[in-house]
């Protein structure tokens, strides 16, 4: 009789042609899936941040049936159609069960089975009525069942049961397992164990019921499959069914989410590296742990050196704040110290070793160059800020957007100045910074001769620095270049830091006094990213052929004699202070007015004298040592010769350059000539 009457169904559907005839195919169901949300992702695939766009209802991206876990597709198939491989749409012994139960009891039972629930999906005519505890007509119930043999007709059990899974409603408008278990428990559809699917599954025929009823059906259905010792474990989960629903899955980068992320279904890959953002965020927070509240906002960028491409981009600790990375703050004039000595270094107008007038009170009246931008915080930055004009196309090719006003406050955000300082430790070019995965490779763009950035990146790198800069740098990391910068007002700090795989950039407003001040939390939070980032230690770049290295003294010897690089042609052994160039501490001297160039008679030799006469004197020829003391006699070969006055610990006072000719020959013992003395060919 039973089989009778489902002929009968079939015969009735095909007479009716009802509008289940036009249901969609499964290819159509899963194409037309969009989802609410857009993802944010690393270099590598991994999420970072998500934005829901679709307020009506709340589903993420289509899993295929072999991405479900086993635990879930058993708890379904026994919770809500445990005939569902046998039927062809509709389990008429349930069905007709139902109909029975609902002439007599007050309860009603649905009968559904998969199938129809997934047609009633389908079809926004036999959905259930939205009205609180309505129910379909006798009619909607029929065209579902209908459908469902349509459905099963055109579909395999897999697609029905993958489709299912993908569009059944849970808690308030999560739709789709995928929404439902990574929100309420927080991970993928694959990784739900037992417990989880008894807990989704026991949502369906009630979604938003109360938590603890909930378990208990998820408890029942679980003593029915024989593990009812899971009950007091659905209990114990049971509070996670009313977790907020609204809440984004990832919150790594929400900042730069918010920029790139515009629509529901966008999967945006980046350059940002998961496991970098992450450093970088730690180590913002722990660099600021203790500080005061008065910190207002805070950022944190990490570019890769080599190509300028983004590793983490944080734009505060509250997701919900402004984004501080391209917040713009004016900014001192000291922004471009390091612009305009890198100006006058390359035009050869100064070395390191320049002295400069130092208006600090109290200290000494002269530092050099080098230590001038290193003490940015000194009196003599304002010399070097009135020796030269504002590099303003300098400035401008590194990405900095100048008001055409000369005398307008310089603004920038922290992008930029990380943008700007790179230059320095890349070889002079420029680069745009880029964040996604999939744009263009940017063009560089020449700031500095690769020479003229090597000297500069030499200073900022200089590990016996000392003031403000100090704080930054760790021996442990190897080569480091470091640069900070306040805005106008004093109350924002920017600090930057680069070495050879990473340029790190922090900026903090606010603050306190101390070691609450804006440029030491800088500084600490900067330390607190190196550690977490744990990279090796950094090697310095490759010394270009235009530099060559020389020891230089200083008069008045404001500054200990040392080291310094000179682009080729511009190198000084002492560098004198305007206005001491007459008041020399040691010098040679050639007696008898005897000048660059020198005539001897053959076997005569040269006097050459210190002045002030100086008993540890050195003296050099061609780098070669020729003697001691305040005086020497020096017979050479005939030739060209520079010679060089240097201290005991190989200071050079003195260097004159000198050409040695012999007048004559003389005769010889025994008859001939004796011929001048000649130098050997080098």
């Amino acid at each position: 009789m039973l089989q009778a009457f489902r002929r009968g169904v079939l015969v009735a559907a095909l007479a009716s042609g009802t509008a289940a005839a036009q249901l969609p195919s499964f290819e159509q169901v899963r194409a037309a899936h969009h989802p609410s949300d857009a993802l944010l992702l690393d270099r590598n695939g991994e999420p970072l941040a998500d934005i829901r766009f679709d307020l009506t209802r709340r589903r993420f991206e289509w899993v295929p049936l072999a991405q479900f876990s086993p635990a879930l597709r058993e708890a379904l198939i026994a919770a809500e159609d445990h005939r569902f491989y046998e039927h062809e749409g509709v389990d008429w012994r349930a069905f007709v069960g139902s109909l029975w139960h609902n002439l007599l009891h007050d309860n009603k039972r649905g009968g559904s089975t998969l199938t129809m629930q997934l047609a009633g999906l389908l079809d926004p005519a036999i959905a259930i009525p939205a009205a609180p505890g309505a129910r379909r007509s006798v009619g909607q119930k029929w065209d579902q069942g209908l459908a469902a043999q349509e459905l099963e007709a055109h579909w395999s059990k897999a697609q029905i049961l993958e489709a299912y899974l993908n569009l059944a409603p849970f808690r308030g408008d999560l739709q789709g397992v995928h929404a439902a278990s990574a929100v309420l428990f927080g991970k993928s559809p694959a990784a739900l164990d037992r417990p989880e699917a008894l807990l989704i599954t026991a949502l369906l025929p009630s979604p938003n019921g109360r938590a603890d009823r909930t378990a208990r059906r998820a408890c029942a259905r679980a003593k029915k499959m024989g593990v009812g010792n899971l009950c007091p474990r659905l209990y114990e989960l049971a509070p996670r069914l009313d977790t907020p629903r609204n809440r984004p899955r990832f919150t790594l980068a929400p900042h730069l989410a918010r920029r790139v992320l515009h629509a529901g279904g966008e999967r945006v890959t980046t350059t940002l590296d998961a496991a970098v953002q992450q450093a970088a965020t730690s180590g913002l927070r722990d660099g600021l742990q203790g500080a005061t509240p008065h910190v207002s906002s805070v950022a944190a960028l990490v570019l890769d050196t080599g190509d300028a491409s983004v590793r983490a981009w944080v734009g505060g600790l509250d997701a919900r704040s402004a984004d501080a990375v391209t917040a713009v703050r004016s900014v001192q004039p000291a922004l471009w110290l390091p612009f305009s000595a890198a100006n006058l270094i390359e035009r050869k107008l100064a070395t390191g070793a320049t002295l400069l007038p130092n208006l600090s009170e109290g200290e000494s009246p002269w530092r050099s160059l080098r230590v001038t931008l290193q003490q940015s915080d000194s009196g003599s930055q304002a010399a070097l800020l009135a020796l030269t004009d504002p590099p303003s196309e300098r400035l401008r090719q590194a990405g900095l957007d100048l008001a055409k006003d000369a005398s307008a406050t310089p603004e920038l955000n922290l992008l930029q100045a990380a943008q700007a300082f790179r230059t320095f430790v890349a070889g002079g070019n420029w680069l745009a910074a880029r964040w996604a995965a999939d744009g263009p490779a940017a063009t560089p763009r020449r700031v500095w001769r690769n020479d003229t950035a090597y000297i500069v990146a030499d200073w900022l790198a200089d590990p016996t620095q000392k003031g403000a800069a100090s704080e930054l740098l760790r021996p442990e990391a190897g080569w480091q270049a470091v640069w900070r910068m306040n805005d106008a007002a004093r109350d924002t700090a920017i600090a930057m830091l680069a070495g050879e795989r990473y340029l790190i950039a922090v900026q903090v407003s606010g603050g306190g006094s101390g070691a609450e001040q804006p440029t030491r939390l800088a500084a600490r939070a900067i330390g607190a990213i190196q550690r977490h980032l744990g990279s090796p230690p950094s090697r310095p770049p490759r010394t270009p052929t235009g530099v060559v290295l020389g020891v230089v003294a200083f008069d008045p010897p404001v500054e200990p004699a040392r080291r310094e690089w000179f682009l080729r042609g511009t190198e000084v052994s002492l560098s004198v202070a305007p206005g001491h160039e007459n008041t020399l501490p040691h010098r040679i001297v050639i007696p008898d007015g005897k000048d660059s160039n020198t005539s001897l008679r053959s076997g005569e030799a040269l006097l050459l004298e210190s002045s002030p006469a100086t008993p540890d004197a050195r003296w050099w020829a061609d780098d070669e040592l020729i003697g001691e003391g305040a005086s020497i006699l020096w017979a050479p070969p005939a030739g060209h010769y520079r010679i060089e006055l240097r201290s005991p610990d190989g200071v050079v006072w003195d260097r004159r350059e000198l050409t040695l000719g012999y007048q004559d020959e003389t005769p010889a013992p025994g008859g001939g000539t004796n011929p001048a003395p000649q130098r050997a060919p080098r």
